[in-house]
């Protein structure tokens, strides 16, 4: 007898915790009852006394969008998307003509609700407007266990969309905010100070690296040539040009800086203000995030403007007392912020580039270190043997240029072979070129090799062997694995057939306009 009941009440118990598992052709169709319900609540979510609300309510929108509510306690692992567009179009909720058919579909567990809309009604009733009330006005509800309180809140703010009347007991007070929604808020007043915050404290410490490095403008207002080694010999004017003026850093003297000062850090304050007042106001997200890019599209874009101006006016600056003008104008071209640049505003950064290639290709070689006019190059001048040999041989580059006032100079810099020679014992020429190299012994893991390299002079014919040590090989361990990655594609098609004799639906049709929310 014991176990009988046991039976029975375990048969009972699994009855009773059996859960339908709703398909698009098992849901049931309630306006083949009758043309005034709008409501399909086959789990019990709605009390009686609310699908008469809801049905009078939009039974009075009829003419204008034909509104219908459907309440599920689960669809099993069918997506509620595609669960609601095969529902309105196998019911054909709307009029066939003006397609002006609205479905509200209620998963609970999955917590989705599906905003469903025709071609037609989706002109009055937007995706954005329907993101608008799911999120301020039914939300509240789901997130306080409400179900059937945000379901009547939103069928009300659907009415008021199309102009109708809100019957009364329709729509009741939102909840109270719970902790999750003030720890949100918390959270979001968090992040708006830290970027406020930042947006101050950046360019305010950029401001005093460049104060601290005000003493470092008398260096690069100097001339290039009074840094440049002079010399004469053989009755000819040498300059050495082996230094460089400007290293392009931003941190160095006037370092492009400003465009990095407390008027940035406004527009930064001022573009997150209208960001958080455009959040609260808008009805669409995505006007919100238009708005927001376009907004720090238009910032990185004035930042980078001013910065690669400033270099440019840097450079123009320095060229005036610079020995190769060239120089400085590559060297603003590279500094780091303008490279930045690239990075952040491409558009901008190609537009700059061509004004650097511009100003690097019209900026002359050189200047006259006298009279700091234009110079040329002049072929007439002749250099000496041995010079002649090192520009050869590409060791030393040997460039005689002449300005306007007659002054001669012959510009040296290093060749493009420079790293092949040294400087001679013998004869001091820049001329040592290496023609040999033999390994004594071979480096190992344990200790280290040693390599005999043979030089000769192409001057003078002095050679040389210099010994070398190689420094011992580090073995680096290394791992290798392997992975393999299975892909898996699903696609969703709905095939639905319209049936003339849905119940007394009209015949509409919905492309998946609507908006999908979850809470």
């Amino acid at each position: 007898m014991k176990r009988l009941l046991l039976v029975i009440f375990l048969v009972f118990s699994a009855a009773l915790s059996a859960q339908t598992v709703w398909t698009v052709k098992t849901v049931p169709n309630t306006r083949l009852q009758s043309d005034s319900i709008h409501v399909s609540d086959p789990d019990g979510f709605l009390s009686d006394s609310a699908e008469m609300r809801i049905n009078t309510a939009l039974g009075a929108l009829r003419e204008q969008a034909d509104v219908f509510v459907v309440t599920l306690a689960t669809i099993g692992e069918a997506d509620p998307k595609h669960f609601a567009t095969a529902l309105f179009n196998d019911w054909g909720i709307g009029d066939a003509e003006t397609n002006n058919g609205v479905l509200l579909l209620f998963v609970e567990d999955q917590h989705a609700l599906e905003f469903e809309t025709g071609y037609g009604a989706e002109e009055i009733l937007t995706d954005a407007k329907c993101q608008q009330i799911f999120t301020k006005t039914i939300v509240p509800f789901f997130k306080s266990g409400d179900y059937e309180g945000g379901l009547c809140a939103g069928v009300g703010q659907i009415v008021e969309v199309y102009g109708g009347t809100v019957p009364d007991g329709l729509v009741t007070l939102l909840p109270e905010k719970d902790d999750d929604d003030s720890s949100s808020s918390s959270a979001m007043t968090f992040w708006f100070g830290l970027v406020v915050f930042l947006s101050f404290i950046i360019p305010l410490v950029s401001f005093i690296r460049w104060l601290f490095h005000i003493g470092d403008k008398k260096r690069l207002g100097s001339s290039y040539w009074e840094k440049a080694e002079q010399y004469e010999q053989d009755g000819i004017s040498y300059v050495s040009d082996y230094q460089n003026t400007w290293s392009g850093s931003p941190w160095e003297g006037q370092g492009c800086l400003r465009a990095m000062n407390f008027g940035h850090s406004l527009l930064v304050l001022f573009m997150v203000f209208f960001v958080w007042i455009l959040e609260k106001e808008t009805e669409s997200r995505m006007l919100y995030n238009m708005a927001a890019l376009g907004l720090w599209v238009s910032y990185v874009t004035v930042i980078c403007f001013f910065q690669n101006v400033r270099a440019l006016r840097i450079a123009k600056r320095l060229s005036k007392n610079s020995l190769c003008p060239k120089a400085i104008y590559k060297a603003a071209s590279k500094n780091s912020l303008t490279r930045f640049t690239w990075v952040l505003a491409p558009w901008l950064g190609f537009i700059f580039f061509l004004v650097f290639r511009r100003k690097v290709k019209k900026s002359m070689d050189y200047c006259c270190p006298t009279c700091k006019s234009e110079m040329e190059v002049d072929n007439s001048i002749q250099l000496p043997e041995l010079r002649a040999l090192e520009n050869r041989l590409e060791a030393v580059k040997y460039t005689p240029y002449s300005c306007l006032s007659g002054h001669r100079f012959v510009m040296k810099s290093k060749g493009d072979k420079a790293s092949k020679f040294k400087i001679c014992d013998q004869c001091g020429a820049f001329t040592l070129n290496l023609i040999n190299s033999e390994t004594k012994v071979k480096a190992d893991t344990t200790t280290g090799g040693i390599e005999e390299e043979t030089y000769l002079c192409q001057n003078c014919g002095f050679s040389k062997v210099i010994t070398v040590r190689t420094p011992k090989i580090y073995v680096h361990s290394t791992s290798s694995y392997s992975s393999s990655s299975s892909s898996s594609s699903r696609s969703h098609s709905s095939h639905s057939s319209h049936r003339s004799s849905g119940g007394s639906f009209g015949g509409g049709r919905s492309g998946g306009g609507g908006f999908s929310g979850r809470w």
